[in-house]
């Protein structure tokens, strides 16, 4: 009696996960020593929030999602939407919930703290997939299609309007928007999303002048050089200082002091940059590249619609996110607080991606199986 196979996970897709995983934990830790030049205390901290949660705990939570059928979280998912929704509710909890820099987007529990938006992201686009493979026959209707993106997408961003999370909203909105665009929306609804689109941005801008200021900085840097466009301006220098394979690990000489803002989060594609060079940001670039292509491929290889929907989620939740930070700090498109996911300062973020990843890797699991049984 033959023993039956093990069944394996895409490994062009693991492969190409770890070495960014990898970069990106370099780059931290280089990018982080200008906080611990200053204090040592902070930059413990960090460091286990980050490698102790975010890589460790992430790479744990890789390795039991890849082994979790990836249907259960079609059958978990209403409860998943309605539980992100809830938690996220909760940095508005006196004594739960606090801020920083004038936005509410953090719970703390005491020995550990966590930006809920992060587990809304999934909430979504998990919600969504399962909606989109149940009714996709219908997604060109009112009722099945149109109103139900209208709902799902407006009760998540309502949660994230009073905190407020800009970043969080485009990109959720932006994956979600896709999907829907993918399984085939009627023209007409995709020109009503646009035209309400429209109306809730200029409401929501209206509501949070910090975003005119952002687009003033964006449209001229020399505005206000040691207030609001310092960032963006340090940011360029620091790419700039790179040239074409820059100074070297460690070598960053704006990560320390106070030189360029949000070094080891926001800005850490500048620090990356000014270390690697011209040379070393193309590799990078190519190697998200490669994520997205190597997990667009899962999605292509799988029948079930749902592992589809899904895939296609969660690869898009991390290259918008990377392209929107590369492009902002180069000052492509205007600053708007997404991460560079596997690198950006973030346990919570780096966490979930991780875990994300994993559903991804149990969906290829499943797909190599199917293979093997019809030869």
């Amino acid at each position: 009696m033959s023993k039956r196979k093990k069944k394996k996970v895409d490994k062009k897709f693991l492969i190409i996960t770890l070495v960014l995983l990898f970069v990106g934990v370099v780059t931290f830790i280089s990018s982080s020593l200008g906080v611990y030049t200053e204090n040592k205390a902070i930059f413990k901290a960090m460091m286990f929030r980050h490698v102790g949660l975010g890589v460790f705990g992430g790479l744990l939570a890789m390795y039991a999602m890849s082994h979790i059928d990836y249907r259960f979280w079609k059958k978990m998912s209403p409860y998943i939407y309605v539980a992100g929704i809830i938690i996220t509710l909760l940095v508005f909890v006196p004594g739960l919930g606090f801020g920083h820099g004038g936005a509410r987007r953090w719970i703390s529990l005491g020995f550990i703290s966590f930006q809920p938006a992060e587990l809304l992201k999934f909430a979504v686009i998990v919600f969504f997939s399962a909606w989109l493979s149940k009714h996709y026959k219908e997604i060109n209707t009112l009722k099945y299609g149109l109103i139900p993106f209208l709902v799902i997408l407006g009760l998540a961003v309502l949660t994230l309007v009073k905190q407020p999370d800009s970043g969080s909203i485009v990109l959720i909105s932006a994956v979600a928007f896709i999907l829907y665009l993918v399984r085939g929306a009627y023209w007409k609804h995709v020109i009503a999303v646009f035209l309400l689109g429209a109306a809730f941005v200029g409401t929501y801008v209206a509501m949070n002048p910090y975003i005119i200021e952002r687009i003033k900085t964006f449209s001229d840097s020399n505005k206000d050089p040691y207030g609001s466009s310092y960032q963006i301006r340090q940011s360029r220098i620091a790419i700039g200082s790179g040239k074409l394979f820059g100074r070297g690990l460690g070598q960053s000489i704006q990560k320390f002091g106070p030189y360029l803002p949000e070094s080891n989060s926001d800005s850490i594609f500048a620090i990356f940059a000014e270390e690697y060079g011209f040379v070393g940001s193309f590799v990078l670039i190519v190697l998200y590249t490669l994520f997205a292509f190597f997990g667009f491929k899962v999605a292509k290889k799988t029948r079930d619609l749902f592992a589809q929907n899904l895939v296609i989620g969660i690869v898009l939740l991390v290259v918008i996110q990377v392209f929107f930070n590369i492009a902002a700090i180069s000052k492509v498109v205007p600053l708007s607080g997404l991460p560079l996911i596997f690198m950006s300062n973030g346990g919570t973020a780096l966490f979930v991606t991780l875990a994300e990843i994993g559903i991804v890797l149990n969906i290829s699991r499943n797909i190599t199986q199917r293979k093997k049984r019809k030869t």
